[in-house]
């Protein structure tokens, strides 16, 4: 990230585009200060039936502990977290807080079980997606099977 940028994680959309329970979870970094943040909400309807986000729950990010060449450049690694009930996470491990993990949660979504889509979006400056792994999780199609240590293990759908 670089300048002002955000980088938007849209999860329990429909087919047919956002609702009001769609999870939005920003990642999103000032220019001028360079502080970094990430914010929960959801999606409200304007007077014209536009969608707005509305921000529910905003927290920074840690500063960086050592120099970096190009201050104005940040690498975030994280892991977001959305298994369709009330609570979503965001596990953050900054490379340089010397992998310090933080975890981050917003506890106010709607419960949700019918098939939904995972979006992602981002404006500003400059973002750049080195890697992306996404595991979609539909909550009622769960597939049960014994791993190779006999265990019972619940897996999901990667792409």
């Amino acid at each position: 990230m670089s300048g002002e940028s955000n980088f938007y994680i849209f999860t329990r959309c429909k087919e047919s585009g956002f609702d009001e329970c769609t999870a939005v979870c920003c990642i999103s970094k000032e220019l001028k200060s360079a502080r970094k943040f990430i914010s929960f909400g959801v999606l409200v309807k304007d007077d014209e039936d536009n969608y707005l986000i509305k921000n529910l729950k905003k927290q920074e990010i840690p500063h960086q502990t050592h120099h970096i060449e190009d201050l104005d450049l940040s690498e975030i690694s994280f892991t977001f977290l959305d298994n369709g009930d009330n609570k979503c996470f965001v596990f953050l491990d900054e490379k340089e807080q010397s992998s310090n993990m933080q975890q981050l949660m917003a506890d106010f979504f709607e419960p949700i079980k019918e098939h939904c889509d995972v979006m992602l979006a981002c404006s500003g400056d400059l973002i750049s997606l080195k890697e992306l792994e996404i595991k979609h999780i539909l909550r009622d199609s769960y597939v049960n099977y014994r791993n190779n240590n006999n265990v019972n293990v619940q897996c999901c759908n990667v792409f």
